[in-house]
């Protein structure tokens, strides 16, 4: 059967800034799209994500339905599972999901994100991504000029309390050792109470914690990693594995900044790159070349 109207099969694997947008352009670029995403994002609590232009105070779980709704009109497949097992060929890219599903690609997108190692302390939990969080510049505004604290829970600590002070003077560092729990009510935080009974007023706290690469897939396919995890790229998402491309904070160690605008800029770069080799013959030849489909 002929399919000149697909250029190629692409696997996305995750479903967040870098995934969703991935997944789009590949789409628009006339690539058969699968998005596997097992639907856990790392902002799942969070309320609202800011500095991105057009959906500034979007909250998370609207923007993934808007996105899947626009990768529906594109014929964008959506599995929603987690990848048990991968592997690729010289040619192919196959992921099989929990339940026995092979699903084949010419090229893959590893948008897995990471995940955040929080200290056992009680209200951090629930409070996480509502008044208590990780990135100034994520939610320094709405905390300016008033009390937070800057939990320690890693190294880099003193480094985020130095940021945090551009948006406020008033700025407390705590081990995360010192403090017995996070106080107020609901998921709002008013005070910090430490072990040596001290009670310090915040209306905020940022949180200095490992932050963890969820590369288990990219290891898989044995694409490289450095030595925290994090997959290792080129500008454009390339990994070591010529059939496989990274997207968002799974490829961004420390220093770089996460952000979901950052994450989506990783995706459409890396969906350009995998545009431009199909289109240069080093994915996908056959079909390319000679429009047979499998």
């Amino acid at each position: 059967m002929s399919t000149t109207s697909t250029v190629g099969e692409v696997i996305v694997v995750g479903g967040g800034a870098g995934g969703l947008t991935a997944a789009l352009v590949l789409a628009r670029a006339r690539h058969r799209v699968t998005v596997i995403d097992d639907q856990t994002p790392r902002n799942a609590t969070v309320g609202e994500f800011h500095g991105f232009p057009t959906r500034d105070a979007t909250a998370p779980h609207r923007f993934r339905a808007d996105a899947l709704t626009e990768l529906g009109s594109y014929g964008v497949t959506i599995v929603r599972s987690a990848v048990a097992s991968a592997l690729s060929t010289d040619r192919n890219v196959a992921m099989k999901m929990a339940d026995g599903t092979v699903i084949l690609g010419d090229a893959a997108v590893l948008a897995t994100g990471v995940h955040d190692e929080l200290p056992q302390i009680d209200g951090l939990a629930r409070r996480w991504g509502t008044s208590v969080f990780n990135c100034p510049f994520c939610d320094g505004w709405e905390h300016r000029d008033r009390p937070v604290v800057v939990i320690d829970a890693a190294p880099g600590a003193d480094h985020l309390a130095e940021m945090v002070r551009s948006w406020t003077p008033d700025v407390t560092v705590v081990a995360a050792a010192d403090v017995v729990a996070l106080c107020g009510e609901g998921s709002t935080l008013t005070h910090v109470t430490l072990r040596d009974g001290r009670v310090i007023e915040a209306t905020g706290a940022f949180v200095k914690a490992p932050v963890v690469p969820r590369s288990s897939v990219a290891r898989a396919l044995e694409c490289a990693v450095d030595d925290d995890g994090y997959i290792v790229t080129t500008e454009t998402g390339a990994t070591s594995n010529p059939l496989v491309w990274a997207a968002g904070d799974v490829r961004r160690p420390p220093p770089m900044p996460h952000q979901v605008v950052l994450a989506a800029a990783d995706g459409s770069t890396a969906a350009i790159a995998i545009h431009k080799s199909f289109i240069a013959g080093a994915l996908g030849f056959s079909k390319v070349h000679q429009g047979v489909a499998r």
